[in-house]
């Protein structure tokens, strides 16, 4: 089939599918560097058969351009140029997409940004050595610089591969390890059949497999396929998307308020409970000083979450300030484990205390893990709460218990709206959704541990956010 090439209007056609794939992952997530670095690898890649398109096109036969003194064919010239964009400059930023994909930029950030220089010193090399006018003719009058540009390839092909390979290994009970295992599918199947078949058969002689590479079209359309199919279920690369069925022949239907409505009763609710416990401090009951103290501190945490929080929408408006976080570790414990038999450590790292964030939304997020860990321990057990500030602009928060455990095919499915593990009426499936929306509004994410196994069986949450405070954005780009 691809012995002679696909037809001309074919590679057209490829060359779109190409981009509009690439382009939907940018638009996916745009401000996300993994998204971005895979667009920028793709567009490149996709140069090899739009420079097939151009060049057996016919488009510039028989044209002339001079350049620096000597005079090109016009065709010749554009097909040799973006050959060399194709073998020197693609898998550097390939190799970049996966250092961004296993979080490098994040754990070494100084060495992390030196890498990425030095990873296009190479195509300066070449670009030196093999002009990129003569780019082209290299494959077919210079074995040995073949070879190299080949090697070349093929190594930054198993640097791109391996951060990604140790990041799935690593996370591989984490929420995000589904989501980051449809990623690597559509960064590595094409990226590996291209090296295969442009490099690997070209090094080993195979002259009626020379044109197998556009066999990468069947790929590039399944992986369309497998993109929009997950676009409409669980999401992939940052994005998903919901349909909705209305009658379009019909006046359209006004959706009750439920936001509003929820704020205001919730404020009229506590303006009731401020009375009372106005009424009962006027009678002086000197035993019930120390319980109106944590009526109205829950009134005051209730009345700002109501002012700050939208319901069923996921979105979370931080203001953020400097929070003692080892003091609001005591807290949540002592409002959350008052009445409870178990064990409570918490392990705080006094260096830097502080921490940029919402304190409202925190609260509430760890309220939730907490309330989620005893409930999962029963009357005993042990609840350790941490933190950590293994960098000076990382903090990290556990909260880990002892309890049940969650079952390894649940993980994937525990941050979702509305799921939840119990059958009772008092989890609505909702806390765990909003404690990963909090986050990630801080510009964090959550990593999850847990085993169901009887002699370590517990879960452990951990809360990884920057201590400064960072842009703004909400918790679903």
């Amino acid at each position: 089939m691809f012995e002679n090439g696909l037809p001309n209007v074919a590679l057209l056609l490829f060359t779109m599918l190409i981009w509009g794939l690439y382009f939907m992952i940018l638009v996916s997530s745009p401000r996300n560097k993994v998204n971005q670095w895979c667009f920028i690898a793709g567009f490149l890649l996709s140069v090899g058969v739009l420079k097939e398109y151009i060049y057996y096109g016919g488009f510039l036969a028989g044209r002339q351009v001079a350049l620096l003194g000597v005079v090109y064919e016009a065709d010749e010239l554009l097909n040799s140029i973006l050959t060399a964009v194709l073998y020197y400059m693609a898998m550097p930023c390939a190799v970049i997409c996966g250092l961004y994909f296993a979080r490098l930029d994040q754990r070494f950030p100084r060495l992390f940004h030196l890498a990425e220089l030095a990873l296009f010193l190479p195509m300066l090399c070449f670009c030196i050595v093999y002009p990129w006018s003569q780019t082209r003719v290299i494959p077919l009058t210079n074995d040995s610089a073949y070879t190299i540009v080949a090697v070349y390839n093929l190594i930054y092909g198993v640097l791109a591969t391996i951060p990604i390979a140790c990041t799935l290994a690593r996370e591989r009970n984490s929420y995000s390890f589904r989501q980051r295992r449809l990623v690597s599918v559509i960064v590595l199947l094409p990226l590996w059949y291209w090296l295969i078949t442009i490099f690997g058969f070209h090094l080993l002689g195979l002259e009626d497999l020379y044109k197998v590479w556009q066999g990468n079209v069947v790929i590039i359309l399944c992986l369309f396929v497998y993109y929009l199919y997950h676009l409409f279920h669980e999401g992939i690369w940052g994005m998903r998307l919901s349909r909705e069925h209305f009658d379009w022949s019909e006046e359209p239907v006004k959706m009750p308020e439920n936001t509003r409505y929820m704020v205001h009763m919730l404020k009229n609710e506590m303006a009731k409970q401020r009375l009372s416990v106005q009424f009962i401090r006027e009678l002086e009951i000197p035993e019930t000083r120390d319980e109106l103290n944590i009526i109205e501190r829950s009134i005051e945490h209730i009345e700002k979450f109501a002012q700050k929080s939208t319901a069923y929408t996921g979105e979370i408006h931080i203001e953020a300030e400097p929070v003692n976080i080892p003091e609001l570790l005591r807290t949540v414990a002592d409002e959350q484990t008052g009445a409870w038999r178990g064990q409570v450590k918490i392990e705080a790292d006094e260096r830097y205390p502080e921490l940029i964030c919402d304190p409202v939304h925190m609260r509430e997020a760890l309220g939730n893990l907490v309330s989620n860990a005893l409930d999962a321990m029963g009357e005993q057990g042990t609840l350790t709460l941490s933190y950590r500030t293994p960098k000076r602009d990382v903090a990290l928060i556990r909260v880990a218990d002892t309890g049940r455990g969650i079952p390894e095919q649940e993980i994937g499915k525990i941050f979702e709206m509305y799921y939840s593990g119990y059958s009772d009426m008092q989890h609505f499936g909702l806390g765990l959704s909003y404690c990963r929306n909090v986050v990630k509004a801080h510009g964090g994410y959550i990593q999850i541990r847990s085993s169901t196994e009887p002699e370590r069986h517990g879960t452990e949450f951990t809360l990884c956010l920057p201590r400064r405070k960072r842009g703004r954005r909400k918790p679903n780009e």
